[in-house]
């Protein structure tokens, strides 16, 4: 006795593969695009980190703050900072020099937006401080991935009189 057989279970086990095929490549997909999410926000990261690290680079050096040395506003004179490398490398001339190690950053001249009289001066001193905010314009520069981003900084310094250009005290 010969059973007629139709071939049903081979049609469902072929569809049953397609789907398990299609799921597969969906999973993978997905954890693509996951990995390439993560390695976009790891290089977000590590550009802000490389822009703080230039920020403290001009902030420690208080002759950019002085009235005689601060550079016009309007000025396109920038420091490059090479930050991620050692020591970290700082320039004013930033079309003939590249990092050869680390990220470049662009540092656009420090500039004073406001003073306003500290509320802390001496009771017994003459001398009157300020509160002084400066703003700081960064371009980070990325050479492996080729990324580039803009920061926008400021920082409170408490400064002596007439010591922010461009306000009056």
């Amino acid at each position: 006795m010969r059973s007629r057989q139709s071939g049903t279970t081979l049609l469902v086990a072929l569809i049953m593969l397609v789907m398990l095929t299609l799921f597969a490549i969906s999973a993978i997909r997905t954890g693509n695009i996951g990995l390439r999410i993560v390695g976009n926000q790891q290089q977000q990261k590590f550009m802000e980190a490389a822009a703080q690290e230039a920020i403290e680079q001009v902030v420690s050096n208080l002759g950019n703050f002085d009235p005689v040395n601060v550079i016009a506003a309007s000025s396109t004179v920038v420091q490059r900072i090479c930050v991620n490398g050692q020591p970290p490398v700082i320039t004013t001339n930033p079309s003939t020099t590249s990092c050869t190690s680390g990220t470049a950053v662009d540092v656009s001249p420090a500039r004073c937006i406001s003073s306003v009289r500290s509320q802390y001066d001496s009771l017994t001193q003459p001398m009157a401080t300020y509160d002084n905010v400066w703003e700081f314009t960064l371009t980070v520069n990325d050479s492996v991935s080729g990324a580039k981003a803009v920061y926008h900084q400021g920082i409170k310094m408490r400064m002596l009189s007439s010591s922010c250009p461009g306000i009056s005290s």
